[in-house]
C-alpha cells in the first residue's frame, strides 16, 4: 500500500509538469503564428488617407501603381497582407514612397486571423495591399474572422486598398476561390471551364471584401497573359445560373493594372 502511495506522489508532479508544458507550448504556438515586419517609425501615423483601389493583374510589380497607392495613403502607414511569403515588398515600397512606415503582416492560418493583435495592426494602417499567392488561403483563413471585418471597416472609412494576382481576385463581390485546387494542379484554364461551368474546381465565393464600386463584380487576374476570357465567361454564367446576379460585371485590363477612386452610383 505504501508503495502505491509513493508512486502517486511521484506521478502527480510529473503530470502537472507535462500539463503546464503543453499549455505553455500551445500559447507560444498561437502567439507566434503570425509575422509582422515593419520598416520606419514605430509610432503609428494619424494622417487622413484618401479612398481608392489599385487593381493589379499580377506578374511584374508596377511602380506607378504602388506610387499611386502610396499617395492615397498620404504619408501614413502602408501595410502588405499575405498568407505566405516574406517581407520583400517592404524595401520595394519604402524605396519609392515617403511614408511613416511600410510593413508586412503574414496571416498564415485561422488562429492568426482570430488574434486581436492582428486586427489592431490592420486597423491602424492608412493603406492595405494584398499580395499574390493562393486566394484559397485568404478565403479559408480570413473570411468570417476579425481580419475580414477590419479590412472592410478600413474600406468603409475611406482608406485605400490594393491587390495583385490573388490579392486582386478577392477584391470584387464575387471571386474564384480556388477552394478545390491542389498544389500540383495545372492552372484552371478556359478549356476546362467554358465547356463546363460546373467543373468540380469552379468554386466561387461572394461577399468577402466590400469595395462599393466593385459590387456585382468578378475580378480576374492574369487575364490576358493566361488567356482567361473563356474561364471568365464560365464564371459569369455560373453567377447568373445560380441566382447570384442577373447581370454580373467583370474587371480585367490588358495592361494588368487599374486604379480607381471612389465613385458615386
Amino acid at each position: 500500500m505504501s508503495h502505491k502511495i509513493l508512486s502517486l506522489k511521484i506521478a502527480r508532479p510529473t503530470f502537472l509538469f507535462l500539463l503546464l508544458a503543453i499549455l505553455l507550448f500551445s500559447t507560444a504556438a498561437v502567439a507566434s503564428s503570425y509575422q509582422y515586419i515593419r520598416l520606419g517609425e514605430k509610432a503609428d501615423s494619424t494622417v487622413t488617407p484618401v479612398a481608392g483601389t489599385a487593381m493589379m493583374g499580377g506578374g511584374k510589380d508596377l511602380d506607378e501603381a504602388f506610387r499611386w497607392l502610396c499617395k492615397k495613403a498620404n504619408g501614413g502607414d502602408f501595410l502588405v497582407l499575405r498568407a505566405r511569403g516574406d517581407d520583400d515588398y517592404n524595401s520595394y515600397v519604402n524605396g519609392m514612397c515617403k511614408l511613416n512606415s511600410v510593413a508586412t503582416l503574414v496571416i498564415p492560418d485561422l488562429a492568426a486571423a482570430q488574434d486581436p493583435a492582428v486586427a489592431d495592426i490592420i486597423r491602424h494602417a492608412e493603406a492595405v495591399f494584398i499580395a499574390g499567392g493562393n486566394q484559397a488561403r485568404y478565403v479559408e483563413f480570413w473570411k468570417g474572422t476579425p481580419v475580414e471585418d477590419v479590412i472592410n471597416a478600413n474600406i468603409a472609412r475611406g482608406k485605400p486598398i490594393g491587390g495583385t494576382s490573388a490579392g486582386l481576385a478577392v477584391l470584387g463581390e464575387f471571386a474564384y476561390g480556388c477552394l478545390k485546387d491542389k498544389d500540383d494542379d495545372n492552372d484552371l484554364a478556359s478549356a476546362d471551364v467554358l465547356p463546363n461551368p460546373y467543373h468540380e474546381r469552379v468554386t466561387l465565393v461572394r461577399d468577402f471584401l466590400k469595395v462599393s464600386y466593385l459590387g456585382n463584380t468578378l475580378t480576374e487576374s492574369h487575364f490576358a497573359k493566361r488567356d482567361r476570357m473563356g474561364r471568365t465567361l464560365g464564371f459569369l454564367a455560373r453567377l447568373v445560373q445560380d441566382g447570384w446576379s442577373k447581370g454580373p460585371r467583370e474587371v480585367c485590363d490588358r495592361r494588368e493594372v487599374r486604379c480607381s477612386g471612389r465613385t458615386r452610383r
